[in-house]
């Protein structure tokens, strides 16, 4: 197991400004996602040998009192021996040392948002270990559920050159439409994780999915490749929030997507990515966050870089979270969050960040301690939408970033005119779009 880092580290954020989808993980584990298959035909017969083996496994145990397994049986066991090699494969794909796949051992009762029949998956578990296939490494409270990795035959057959994430494909039936509520803060103010809230259709859930599964049908008939190799499929998420579980149910909050390879990809690795085998165009609305905030107050922004903030003119990353900070917010911030106050120079404390930023920005002083952040990544969200739409209408692949898309380079043109009208017809009011330049070191 990789050494626990201190317990600021320990809270893993989702990238992006804002503070929600807060996942508790002291360790790298990858969470287990049961809508991942194994579709590919090395894949498939990959999993198809482990079945196999897991059935004899079950005949071993049962011995004298081996009756031939129901179908609706074998087919759940079928259905979770795909799911847990592809995401084995993924695991390994991207393996660091003492990295394990995180499973949910325990039955709950089923929402929205599980995948049927996984309630026998730790009698498959189970099955595969006494088969060699993996070794199980117990959960350890508050810090990491049961963790799997493959072993032996099943691991060099997943490593092996010829077996692609391209083999991964997604089972029908997942919930794209994701709401979440606050759950309050922990022992030390930070906030806890996020918890999932089962909702009832309506005539908006259905109009928002419908966008949703519209994106994404169109992305699935294009090339997205990194490497000149394609990728495991994915399909896009939009994620609303509640600020707490008793309130009512509602979908204007948040809304960004999430759900696909790219959105968390470093900006060094992005010029190995083509779509339909052509370079991409990185293109980003230009201090989006504090323009919607402007467009809130009904105030021009100042001309220039709306980020660059005097004496912090080299911590813009650091400068960008603060603010989102200073946003996210419900009362005064007396306390720099650990990112945001390791990323600037020493000496910078809360009050004195909260004082260049008003002096920077004086009209979004009501703002700060409104906790407005949610509100104004539902505005940047619905922009995104609607931009992907409309270029998915065209013809043109788009791939989303939080603030931003990823087109064809011969697509540039059309995708930043497109940005632009959407952002002015959705927010009523300007936003430039510029294409980011090429990293040449990691993020």
């Amino acid at each position: 197991m990789l050494p626990l880092s201190s317990r600021a580290k320990a809270l893993l954020r989702a990238k992006g400004d804002g503070d929600e989808f807060v996942a508790p993980l002291t360790t790298p584990d990858i969470l287990f996602d049961p809508w991942a298959t194994s579709s590919g035909p090395k894949l498939s017969s990959i999993a198809a040998e482990v079945m196999q083996a897991v059935l004899e496994a079950h005949s071993k145990e049962a011995g004298s009192r081996v009756r031939q397994p129901k179908a609706e049986v074998l087919e759940r066991t079928a259905m979770i021996v795909s799911s847990i090699i592809a995401n084995l494969k993924l695991l390994h794909a991207n393996h660091r040392w003492g990295q394990y796949l995180a499973l949910p051992m325990k039955h709950t009762a089923l929402t929205r948002y599980d995948r049927p029949g996984f309630g026998i998956m730790p009698k498959v578990v189970e099955a595969m270990e006494s088969a060699g296939l993996i070794m199980k490494h117990p959960p350890v409270t508050h810090v990491r559920r049961t963790g799997i990795e493959a072993t032996g035959w099943l691991r060099a057959s997943l490593m092996a050159p010829e077996v692609h994430a391209a083999n991964i494909g997604r089972a029908e039936g997942e919930e794209v439409i994701r709401l979440s509520a606050r759950a309050g803060r922990d022992q030390y103010g930070n906030r806890l994780p996020s918890t999932l809230v089962d909702y009832r259709d309506t005539e908006e859930t259905i109009r928002l999915r419908g966008e949703m599964d519209e994106i994404n049908a169109f992305l699935a008939t294009q090339r997205i490749e990194v490497n000149g190799e394609r990728q495991a499929a994915h399909k896009l998420t939009r994620r609303f929030l509640l600020r707490s579980p008793s309130d009512p149910r509602a979908f204007n909050l948040h809304g960004r997507l999430y759900g696909a390879f790219w959105i968390s990809m470093p900006k060094v690795q992005r010029d190995s990515l083509t779509i339909n085998g052509e370079p991409i165009a990185d293109l980003d609305y230009a201090s989006m966050f504090p323009r919607l905030a402007y467009a809130r107050v009904g105030t021009e922004p100042p001309a220039g870089d709306l980020y660059a903030i005097p004496g912090l003119e080299d911590h813009r990353t650091a400068v960008k979270a603060g603010l989102s900070a200073l946003l996210s917010t419900e009362t005064e911030m007396i306390r720099l969050p650990h990112e945001v106050k390791e990323a600037l120079p020493a000496g910078w404390t809360a009050s004195r960040f909260r004082d260049a930023i008003a002096k920077k920005h004086p009209a979004l002083v009501p703002l700060v301690g409104r906790d407005i952040a949610m509100d104004l990544m539902f505005t940047e969200s619905c922009i995104l939408v609607a931009v992907l739409l409309r270029l998915a209408r065209m013809g043109i692949a788009a791939l989303p970033m939080h603030d931003g898309v990823m087109v064809q380079s011969s697509n540039e043109e059309a995708g930043m005119r497109v940005m632009v009208e959407v952002a002015a017809n959705r927010a009523a009011t300007i936003i430039p779009v510029v294409r980011k330049i090429a990293a040449t070191t990691s993020d």
